[in-house]
C-alpha cells in the first residue's frame, strides 16, 4: 500500500503557527540566497516533507514559499549569474505530490538556472544515501538549507549530525516537542526511539528538568551538541493554553547564519519572547511596532564595561550568543554615551572599536 498523509486535515487550517514558520523561512531565505548565491556556483534548498504546496484557503506551503522567495527576489538575476539553485522537494503521499507538481507548473517555465525536483520518496532515506555518496566520493555538498518538517517526532539524530558535518549546510528543524516530551517522560518504554532521535543515551542525563519549558531548552541544547553545530537558535511555538507545541530550531556553523536568524526571529516575533502563539492573528499588522525592553541588555553592557575598555567588535561577538541583535547593542551604546555614562568604548562610529 502506498504511503498516505497521516494528517490531511492539516491542509484545511492555517493558524499563526504556520504563518510564523513560513515567515521565518521567507525572511531567512531572502537573506540566505544572495549571501551564498553571488559566489557559490550552486546552492540547494531541501524540503523533507513538502506536502501539497498550498493550504485549502490558498496560503502557500514551505516549498512554494521558498521557490517564490527566489523567483520574486530583487537580486534574482544577480544570484543566478553566480549560482544555479536546486530545489529538492520530497513528499511521500502521491496525492500531495501531484498537487505540489501542479502548483509548481502554474509558475510557468522556470529560469534556466533554477531546477525544481519534486519526488516521491522517504526523505531520510534520500538524505542517508546522499550523505553516503558524498562521503564515498570525498566531495563536499554544495551550500544547502535543509527544512526538516516531519509528520512525527522521530527524526534520526545521526542524519542531522552527518549533515552538519558538511561545512556549508544549515538545518531548520521542526522539533515536534509535545510528542517528544511525552516520550521523554516514558524512558523505559521509549528508550530505543529516544536513542535514535538523540543519537545515543545522553538524553538520560541532559534532559532532566521538572519544568517543561526548561526541558525544551535542554532538548534544543542537546541537539546542538549532538550535531556539533556552532549555533542553535530556536523559537517556541505555543499551542493551546500557551503550552509548547513544537520548536523551530535553526542550526548553523556560521556567525552570519546566527545573526541572520536572530534578525528574522525579531522581525517575526517583535516582543523578544522568541515564541509564537497559535491564538494570535497571523494577519495582524502593528500600527506602532512593539519596542523591546533593553534594560537587561543595558545592565549586561554596563557590567561588561565596569571591568575596563572593550572594543566594539569584541562586544559584538559577546552579544551574539544572547537574544540581542547588533542594532540593539548600538542603540544602548548611543543612549549611554548621550547620558555620559559610558567612557570606555573606543571608535564606535567607525565600527572598529
Amino acid at each position: 500500500m502506498s504511503y498516505v498523509d497521516p494528517r490531511p486535515e492539516y491542509w484545511a487550517e492555517y493558524s499563526n503557527l504556520q504563518a510564523v514558520k513560513h515567515d521565518l523561512i521567507r525572511s531567512y531565505l531572502q537573506g540566505w540566497f544572495p549571501k551564498l548565491g553571488f559566489w557559490a556556483g550552486r546552492i540547494v534548498y531541501f524540503d523533507t516533507h513538502a506536502g501539497r504546496g498550498k493550504h485549502l484557503a490558498g496560503q502557500l506551503g514551505s516549498p512554494l514559499v521558498a521557490l517564490d522567495t527566489l523567483l520574486n527576489h530583487a537580486a534574482r538575476d544577480k544570484i543566478l549569474e553566480g549560482s544555479e539553485v536546486n530545489f529538492f522537494l520530497i513528499e511521500r503521499d502521491d496525492r500531495n505530490l501531484k498537487q505540489l507538481e501542479h502548483e509548481i507548473a502554474l509558475r510557468g517555465m522556470l529560469p534556466s538556472k533554477i531546477t525544481c525536483r519534486p519526488m516521491n520518496a522517504d526523505a531520510f532515506q534520500v538524505i542517508k544515501e546522499l550523505v553516503e555518496a558524498f562521503k564515498a566520493s570525498g566531495k563536499m555538498l554544495a551550500p544547502a538549507f535543509f527544512f526538516i518538517d516531519p509528520y512525527g517526532f522521530k527524526v534520526p539524530g545521526s542524519i542531522l549530525r552527518e549533515l552538519m558535518a558538511f561545512e556549508r549546510v544549515e538545518l531548520f528543524v521542526n522539533v515536534i516537542w509535545r510528542e517528544l516530551d511525552m516520550a521523554i517522560q516514558q524512558p523505559d518504554r521509549m528508550s530505543d526511539t529516544l536513542g535514535q532521535i538523540f543519537d545515543g543515551d545522553s538524553w538520560k542525563t541532559a534532559i532532566t528538568s521538572s519544568d517543561h519549558v526548561e526541558r525544551s531548552h535542554q532538548a534544543a541544547n542537546l541537539i546542538q551538541s549532538m550535531t556539533g553545530a556552532k549555533w542553535a537558535t530556536h523559537v517556541r511555538m505555543l499551542g493551546e493554553n500557551d503550552a509548547t507545541r513544537y520548536l523551530l530550531l535553526h542550526l548553523t556553523n556560521h556567525d552570519a547564519g546566527r545573526d541572520l536568524m536572530k534578525d528574522c526571529i525579531w522581525k517575526v516575533c517583535p516582543n523578544a519572547g522568541f515564541y509564537a502563539r497559535k491564538s494570535d492573528n497571523p494577519n495582524q499588522e502593528y500600527l506602532i511596532e512593539p519596542q523591546p525592553d533593553l534594560s537587561s541588555l543595558r545592565s549586561w553592557l554596563l557590567e561588561r564595561l565596569s571591568k575596563g575598555p572593550i572594543r566594539w567588535k569584541v562586544l559584538l561577538g559577546d552579544v551574539r550568543p544572547t537574544v540581542w541583535r547588533e542594532p540593539h547593542l548600538n542603540r544602548v551604546i548611543r543612549a549611554l554615551r548621550k547620558q555620559g555614562s559610558m567612557p570606555f568604548l573606543v571608535d564606535f562610529q567607525s565600527g572598529s572599536g
